[in-house]
């Protein structure tokens, strides 16, 4: 990181800074709340500490810019271990549904006519492929990879290659257990983490190879029983069932689990808990030999239509991602989340281990997808009856047959 690593705490040392001065927090917040501003709230998703880190530093910086707007940032947080497109449903029914929106499942906001355009000066910024549209333009905020970040260290103790098949994905898993190591480490308290295992299933045993969805119970059966064998043949530990997000990031930088299917932005993390630890990522190959490397662009901006009936509103709301997409910050943002462009034009960007490990994790026959269970035309019920019964088939005692049939039911249901 740069600029945003000292962006936290900002707002506290400009306040300290006046207190020293003699002049106080209450004079300046007197004299900015004298000022005609516009208010301009960011709705975003909760659960990251480096994208939390990266709206303040960007909200910071823009009031600098514009001192006419005032931005508060906004999380509805985790009700219920809900998915936070649920979560923005109860917003929108609370009517608190406003003004520029972080979205998880864009083209469902879209199709329900919430969403306005996105203002010309934000769309030229945007490469001309990921500008989407359908009852309101949204854009993607970033490209995210996703894979299997792992302890290179303990790889090396124990003469551990990256696996480049499954079969000897499950050999590693076999020979860290026998060594003492907890191979994997999975955060089954919060719900919604399940999706990262969740699209590794999806797109092994459910997409052709074209990418074209084929379910089928049987196919279903085949991948939930699958999945349950990590836990039966103890790869993933009991505990697990009640570990968070966050706290998978600590099982690996603290040596205690050796592998964490997730994002790539993941890795600053951990190795802000531990330097010295040397990390790896990989692309995980699937039972049936491909092995696909998820170009994961859900992560999309929006701006409500209750905000472009509002002009300053709009106008605010368009100076605000203009400013996102700026190369200097935009940039920033991309080397904190470990994240590529989406942007037309390349920004400036620092080359960093985390980057170099990305890269090279792209190996000949790795395929390139978006597909994901939320790319599909599926209503956010579906992703939680999916996550739920991950979770059960991990841990539960339910037979993989009967999970099969009703994840099925649900698919074709929802369908």
């Amino acid at each position: 990181m740069r600029k945003i690593r000292n962006a936290v705490g900002y707002a506290g040392a400009v306040c300290m800074a006046a207190v020293l001065a003699g002049t106080g927090c209450a004079a300046g917040e007197t004299e900015l709340a004298s000022q005609e501003q516009t208010e301009l709230r960011v709705v975003y998703a909760s659960g990251d500490a480096n994208w939390k880190a990266c709206l303040e530093y960007v909200a910071e910086l823009f009031m600098e810019e514009y001192p006419d707007i005032s931005v508060e940032l906004y999380t509805p947080g985790n009700r219920e271990n809900r998915l936070y497109s649920d979560q923005l449903k109860v917003l929108y029914a609370e009517d608190e549904f406003y003004d520029v929106l972080e979205l998880r499942e864009p083209g469902k906001a879209a199709g329900a006519g919430i969403l306005a355009d996105i203002p010309e000066s934000v769309e030229e910024r945007i490469a001309e492929s990921f500008v989407q549209a359908g009852g309101g333009k949204y854009v993607p905020i970033y490209q995210m990879n996703r894979g299997i970040i792992y302890n290179r260290d303990v790889f090396r103790r124990l003469g551990l290659e990256e696996p480049v098949s499954y079969d000897a994905f499950l050999d590693c898993c076999q020979t860290l257990l026998d060594a003492g190591y907890r191979p994997l480490t999975v955060g089954g308290e919060d719900l919604w983490h399940m999706e990262f295992w969740g699209n590794f299933l999806f797109e092994n045993y459910m997409l052709d190879e074209e990418q074209q969805v084929v379910w089928t119970e049987e196919r279903a059966e085949q991948m939930l029983s699958d999945f349950r064998h990590l836990y039966e043949a103890g790869y993933v530990a009991e505990e697990y069932q009640d570990l968070s997000d966050n706290q998978t990031v600590q099982e690996i930088a603290a040596g205690n689990a050796v592998m964490l299917q997730t994002g790539a932005w993941m890795l600053p993390q951990i190795r802000g808990m531990n330097p010295d630890l040397d990390l790896g990522f990989f692309y995980l190959a699937g039972p049936q030999g491909r092995c696909y490397a998820v170009r994961d662009i859900s992560n999309c901006w929006g701006i409500s239509q209750s905000c472009a009936e509002d002009e300053e509103k709009y106008r605010a709301a368009a100076d605000f991602l203009t400013f996102f997409y700026s190369e200097d910050v935009y940039g920033d943002v991309l080397d904190t989340m470990s994240a590529e462009p989406v942007t037309a034009q390349e920004p400036e960007r620092i080359e960093s281990e985390i980057t170099e490990l990305v890269e090279r994790a792209d190996r000949e026959e790795v395929i390139v997808t978006d597909q994901m269970v939320s790319s599909q035309d599926t209503p956010g019920g579906f992703r939680n009856t999916f996550n739920r019964i991950l979770k059960e088939a991990l841990w539960g005692d339910r037979p993989v047959e009967e999970l099969a049939a009703e994840l099925t039911t649900q698919w074709e249901g929802e369908k």
